[in-house]
């Protein structure tokens, strides 16, 4: 799970700059905190998490917010 984690921070740097692939950014931001919830990862805590977000925003103005991303069952 960590390996496939580390990819998917990987393809949300590439596809960053692609307007067109919205969904695919949200989707994958919300795999990325899903799997910090089945590793035990608190995803309000999670720092990197929360500083990819930081960019994503800065380069796209989505707004969205860690708590976006927030997964409970």
């Amino acid at each position: 799970m960590i390996h496939r984690r580390e990819e998917l921070y990987k393809l949300v740097n590439e596809i960053m700059d692609q307007h067109d692939l919205e969904t695919l950014m949200n989707a994958t931001l919300t795999k990325i905190a899903f799997i910090d919830y089945l590793m035990g990862v608190d995803v309000m805590e999670n720092k990197r998490l929360n500083s990819m977000i930081d960019v994503v925003n800065s380069n796209r103005k989505p707004n969205y917010q860690l708590t976006d991303f927030y997964i409970r069952f």
